[in-house]
């Protein structure tokens, strides 16, 4: 990856997560993207899932780092979505931001995943309007279960 982002000047980020449903932890590895969001109903508490590490290809000898939550119970949700979703802008100039997404995942917490990602994608396209979509967006919503 580090020959090919040299040769074009791209990169990409990476958040890549692991559910160990026996130890009941999630660990995750970040770089350069986004922190993920986890919301905790029971304890109706949000998490950013931060974590130390540069984009893919930038540097060949970077050692990503691991992170990790304990303690996973049912029905925590995991979002780890692109930039372009909390950075559409409504006609008025205004971002979709952070605090949207978390209001819609508090609201539809006893909802299914897909039902979370569906009532999210359907609020950004209604705050969008008729802009032109600047970034991609890309989301997944992940729940605990057994």
């Amino acid at each position: 990856i580090t020959h090919d982002t040299g040769d074009t000047g791209q990169f990409m980020t990476l958040f890549y997560a692991v559910f160990d449903t026996g130890k009941k932890e999630l660990q995750w590895v970040r770089a350069g993207h986004d922190p993920a969001i986890f919301y905790d109903p029971t304890k109706d508490e949000f998490k950013e899932l931060n974590g130390y590490g540069m984009a893919l290809g930038l540097d060949e000898e970077f050692k990503y780092r691991e992170n990790m939550l304990a303690g996973l119970t049912m029905d925590q949700i995991l979002l780890i979505g692109t930039d372009g979703l909390w950075e559409t802008q409504s006609q008025s100039g205004e971002m979709f931001g952070k605090d949207r997404i978390k209001a819609l995942i508090k609201k539809k917490a006893n909802a299914s995943p897909a039902k979370i990602l569906e009532a999210i994608i359907s609020a950004l396209r209604e705050f969008q309007g008729l802009m032109k979509q600047e970034d991609d967006v890309t989301l997944a919503v992940i729940k605990v279960s057994e």
